[in-house]
């Protein structure tokens, strides 16, 4: 089953769970709906109560054949179908759909209130189990009987399995005109689109829909999708730059922050200094933008942005992101010394980061500034990579520092047998232990 078709039996499904009465929009020459039923006569439960407040604590503690069994105890005991429902929607849930299809023939009673839920459940168990002529003959009286856009797109559904996609999308754009649903319109234009091969017409059809409603996020992407099928990439930037700003200004934090991930992964993959330039322009300062200044090489910049993220999070890793950076791109480092390990200090006793740990052992060895300090950090940082050799590096470091030769030789040697002697500090250390052991 294609990936869209799932999508609509998952929507059918939610609705069976999150309630059974349908809310359409009057529209003109709507059918009459149903208003008067057969009245079923109930019996008293002298326990019901009880039962009623089982059956919801099981539901609650999600014990769901515990409720369907008490919700079905109910029924037998008061004949009241609003628990029959209760046990078919609890059975649709656990997927269960065979007692679904055996219950509901066995208790459907015409033109009672609960005749159109039964019946779509019903309806619904048939098509999971695979009887798709008994399905289709099942959705067909339902949507006869009761008019609504739900059981139009169950039935929608049922011909789209069956790959009559006329007739299915014919429901669902009835569907639609009762009840102008962004969702039903996606499936609309997908069947469109792909089982149609009403491509343009699709790609139309969601353009002026998105025009009169704005960006729907979902229904944007489905579009981008067709743009990217149909190559019309020179529509992806522009669209995307219509979504990032009414996202925007409407404050949808989490569409603005997947629509602006998106642009600029189109903008930066045929031009990252124009994504950059757009991120700058718009004051849009984060993690995307520093992450673009690391790509390009811009270490001031990143530096400058790392500041006034901390400033406004006080998040410690940007603190110690800031400090490698200006450790590293200082000329003279021991002018920068002091700065660099009061940041790293303040990370480090603030949170457990094995690589900030690392570095900051490794400055306080490389300049002899605390070597013991710096080997117990470094030890530290190896309990969560024991096999890193950059950390390896500096604990063999500050171990012949520490005059320790035999420990430092120990450690060097794995070093030098992982990674050889190309590296010319790897090399000087190794060539200083040997000295020393000897």
């Amino acid at each position: 089953m294609p990936s869209y078709t799932k999508s609509l039996v998952l929507c059918l499904l939610l609705f069976f769970f999150y309630g059974c009465n349908n809310k359409t929009l009057e529209v003109e020459n709507q059918e009459p709906i149903k208003t008067k039923f057969v009245e079923l006569k109930t019996k008293s439960f002298e326990s019901e109560n009880q039962y009623i407040v089982l059956a919801l604590e099981s539901e609650n503690q999600k014990l769901y054949y515990d409720a369907r069994n008490l919700y079905f105890k109910l029924f037998e005991k008061t004949d009241n179908y609003e628990y029959f429902i209760k046990y078919l929607a609890i059975s649709t849930h656990i997927q269960d759909y065979k007692i679904v299809k055996d219950q509901a023939l066995k208790y459907y009673i015409d033109n009672i209130k609960e005749e159109e839920i039964i019946l779509r459940l019903y309806t619904f168990a048939l098509f999971k189990l695979g009887n798709q002529k008994e399905a289709l003959i099942s959705g067909q009286k339902l949507a006869n009987l009761f008019k609504n856009d739900v059981n139009y797109e169950l039935l929608g559904t049922i011909y789209l399995q069956q790959k009559d996609y006329l007739k299915a999308y014919e429901l669902f754009e009835k569907s639609f005109a009762l009840n102008k649903s962004v969702n039903t319109f996606f499936n609309l234009t997908n069947i469109q689109y792909f089982n149609l091969s009403q491509k343009t017409e699709a790609i139309n059809k969601i353009e002026q829909y998105i025009k009169e409603n704005g960006h729907d996020f979902n229904l944007s992407i489905q579009l981008l999708t067709f743009y990217e099928k149909e190559q019309q990439t020179q529509k992806i930037v522009p669209f995307l730059k219509e979504m990032y700003f009414e996202y925007k200004e409407n404050e949808e934090v989490e569409m603005f922050g997947k629509t602006k991930l998106l642009l600029i992964k189109y903008i930066a993959k045929d031009n990252v200094g124009q994504a950059i330039e757009f991120l700058e322009q718009n004051q849009d300062e984060d993690e995307i933008l520093l992450n673009l200044y690391k790509i390009t090489n811009q270490p001031q910049k990143a530096y400058d942005l790392l500041g006034k993220l901390y400033a406004s999070s006080y998040n410690f890793d940007y603190l110690g992101q800031q400090a490698i950076i200006e450790f590293e791109m200082a000329e003279d480092k021991r002018k920068v010394l002091n700065g660099v390990i009061a940041k790293f200090e303040k990370v480090t006793e603030n949170i457990d980061n094995h690589i900030y740990e690392n570095y900051l052992a490794y400055i306080l060895i490389d300049f002899n500034i605390n070597l013991q300090k710096g080997v117990i950090l470094v030890k530290k940082a190896l309990q969560e990579e024991p096999t890193n050799i950059a950390y390896l590096d500096t604990l063999a470091w500050g171990e012949y520092k520490l005059k320790n030769c035999k420990e430092a030789y120990k450690q060097m040697k794995k070093v030098v047998d992982e990674i050889g002697l190309d590296d010319d500090e790897i090399k000087l250390h190794w060539e200083k232990i040997k000295e020393c052991k000897k």
